[in-house]
């Protein structure tokens, strides 16, 4: 469908029923185009498709986000992702990136050296978003690697770690934190051609609606 790669995720840990799209946004001039379903499908099967899913979705939002891909550690094929949404005083996301920088970011340089994540990221929310809203992600291969505990005092230890939070807890305050799961091949790929031209999609699908009967279902053969 001429979509660049982009990755979908399940709450295991938040809102239940809860699937999370993100994909690459370049420019909006993406938006020109009647999207990568009608373009894999056609207009006519695309409809018909967007149609069925409709049934199965109970919310869906989208919005973008700004990654800040100089302190940007990949993460690979990672399973797990635990991101934490804070909020900062407006005009103040800048400071907040800089804290990140300078104190987190090297502990989690070597808490990936150290096998104990498999990845991480900071990014700003945008268009779409709530205002003022900074977000941490931490990637790990499994869930158990989270049993481990904070990445950041596997790496520097407890007291160093509690200096790096101190500084950190007049820059913003924690809203939300949720734990996702990487979806399956064969839905994911639904999913992301269904949101591709935004980077975060956000879907809650219907309680009674099993993410596994989705291809049956929504008829998805035609992919």
């Amino acid at each position: 469908a001429g979509m660049r790669r982009g990755a979908v995720w399940c709450t295991a840990v938040g809102n239940a029923f809860e699937c999370t799209t993100i994909a690459p946004f370049e420019k909006f001039a993406a938006m020109d185009s009647p999207g990568p379903l009608v373009t894999a499908l056609g207009a006519e099967s695309a409809a018909r498709l967007n149609a069925k899913l409709r049934k199965c979705i109970e919310v869906q939002r989208n919005y973008m986000t700004n990654r800040v891909d100089d302190v940007d550690i990949p993460a690979g094929n990672a399973l797990v992702m635990r991101t934490v949404v804070r909020r900062v005083p407006p005009g103040k996301a800048q400071d907040y990136v800089s804290y990140y920088r300078s104190d987190v970011f090297p502990a989690m340089k070597k808490a990936k050296a150290d096998g104990k994540i498999a990845g991480a990221t900071i990014a700003i929310r945008g268009v779409g978003a709530q205002a003022n809203e900074v977000t941490t992600t931490t990637y790990y291969g499994k869930f158990a690697d989270m049993d481990a505990g904070s990445p950041v005092v596997a790496a520097v230890g407890a007291e160093a770690s509690a200096k790096i939070d101190a500084k950190g807890l007049p820059l913003a305050t924690t809203v939300q934190t949720v734990i996702r799961r990487r979806m399956v091949a064969a839905v994911a790929v639904v999913t992301r051609l269904l949101l591709a031209r935004f980077l975060i999609g956000t879907q809650r699908f219907q309680p009674l609606f099993r993410a596994g009967a989705a291809i049956d279902r929504a008829g998805l053969q035609h992919l």
